[in-house]
């Protein structure tokens, strides 16, 4: 097997270990919604996003029309053009073939995984492939298993609605390694908290992506202002955002 496949898919084991629980939660829930077996596996082939799977879910329990269910989880999915904008330079020069797999199969979780560190990714697609791939075969998994016990369980016991929220905490918490990440964290979590009840639709979820990636930026350009070399102070003097916690 290819090294770049192979670690691949030794990367996406976490992620793995997070879509199989998170996915059979939500092939409950789906049962719970009233979708059928074949139709909780088929969102997940066909849609693969988990916040908006949960979503869709609650919104057609709740008998929500289709037109407001595909709206709002076209906004929720929305914030994958930020995270394609912010991986795409890695596969410059990337033919088509490499380029339609990577931005189809683009999650939350494998584009933290991947930009945890950008120097596994660069110029690696099939390494970013296989992470995804395996990744999305747990995702189809998980639901379907789900959907099949899910009737055997109560979709509202065993923390089952708060499963997708714990996944997106065990990926945040290994991220946080400077006090900068915590400060880009807090700034996403309290613009969420401010406008989680004033914007519809869920945009809240792109201010507070926005604005953490913001705070991201200006907290790198002022990394390397402070690096710089002034008279008589050594270069690349390390800024307390640097610092380790």
């Amino acid at each position: 097997m290819n090294k770049d496949i192979r670690e691949g898919i030794k990367a996406a084991l976490p992620v793995v270990l997070g879509y199989l629980p998170v996915g059979m939660a939500y092939g409950v829930l789906a049962r719970a919604a009233g979708l059928s077996i074949i139709e909780t596996g088929a969102m997940s082939l066909i849609v693969f996003a988990g916040a908006s799977q949960f979503i869709a879910v609650g919104l057609l329990g709740a008998g929500a029309a289709i037109v407001p269910v595909i709206l709002t989880t076209f906004v929720v999915n929305s914030r994958h053009m930020l995270m394609s904008s912010a991986i795409a330079p890695y596969f410059k020069g990337q033919p088509l073939r490499n380029l339609i797999p990577i931005s189809a199969q683009l999650t939350d979780e494998s584009f933290a995984i991947a930009m945890a560190d950008t120097s596994r990714i660069t110029g690696r697609p099939r390494y970013v492939i296989a992470l995804q791939m395996t990744a999305y075969s747990a995702w189809v998994g998980g639901p379907i298993a789900g959907a099949l016990f899910g009737t055997l369980v109560d979709s509202a016991s065993y923390g089952i609605p708060f499963a997708m929220t714990a996944l997106f905490i065990c990926l945040l918490v290994p991220q946080l390694r400077t006090r900068a990440h915590l400060v880009v964290g807090a700034v996403a979590g309290v613009l969420a908290l401010s406008f989680i009840e004033i914007l519809p639709n869920n945009l809240y979820i792109i201010v507070a992506t926005a604005g953490a990636a913001l705070t991201g930026l200006w907290l790198t350009e002022a990394r390397r202002e402070s690096a710089k070399a002034p008279e008589g102070a050594p270069a690349g003097s390390v800024t307390e955002a640097e610092v380790e916690i």
